[in-house]
């Protein structure tokens, strides 16, 4: 049975997820348990690409073979992740900056967000980007770390579709980072910007 989350603690562990191939098995792997055949046709790649992708992941424990089926004389073993869902500790934030793919993943990452708030109307001039994606970055590391703090305290697993721990989650996450002054300050600041860039569109 897979956890919930699965929070990696490993720098070495945790660059392998900035490989997109790699990201993209294990997010296949969370719904449903695959072959590598099926992953193959999955991802468009070859079986040996395929095969060498999931012996990394299986190395680092984040996937495990779940079954083992014979076709043709040939054993073939079917993956399965061991978590519906990764998280990056946040303790690892300053020892992943030095390296380059890992940096580059988070980054585009924060672009997505930048890009993200356009759904709400909020269309950032080029001259305030930079300050709006660094805002956005303490917000959303502030948050990890919030998270991980909740998860910690957690003394039983949450249920699937159990909405209501899923709030009283959200409640106590929320609770954490209205006492963050690093987080306060940069949401005010971001909220601020936000409001000053909605003016400007209404009186144009």
């Amino acid at each position: 049975m897979s956890v919930d989350t699965f929070i990696i603690k490993d720098p070495e562990v945790a660059k392998l997820l900035a490989d997109p191939t790699r990201r993209q098995i294990l997010h296949i792997l969370r719904h449903r348990e695959q072959s590598v055949t099926d992953l193959a046709k999955a991802l468009e790649r070859n079986h040996s690409s395929v095969i060498h992708h999931l012996n990394v992941l299986r190395e680092a424990g984040l996937i495990k073979v779940t079954r083992e089926e014979k076709v043709r004389n040939m054993v073939q073993p079917y993956y399965r992740s061991v978590s519906r869902r990764y998280h990056v500790a946040y303790s690892l934030t300053e020892a992943l900056s030095e390296d380059p793919d890992f940096s580059a993943w988070q980054e585009d990452y924060i672009d997505r967000l930048l890009k993200g708030l356009e759904a709400y109307s909020v269309i950032v001039p080029k001259d305030r980007e930079d300050e709006v994606r660094n805002l956005l970055r303490t917000c959303y590391l502030r948050e990890k770390k919030a998270f991980e703090d909740r998860l910690s305290q957690r003394k039983t697993p949450v249920q699937r579709k159990s909405y209501g721990a899923r709030n009283v989650a959200s409640i106590l996450s929320h609770m954490q980072l209205r006492k963050d002054p690093e987080y306060v300050e940069a949401s005010q600041r971001l909220s601020d910007i936000i409001d000053e860039i909605k003016g400007e569109h209404r009186v144009q």
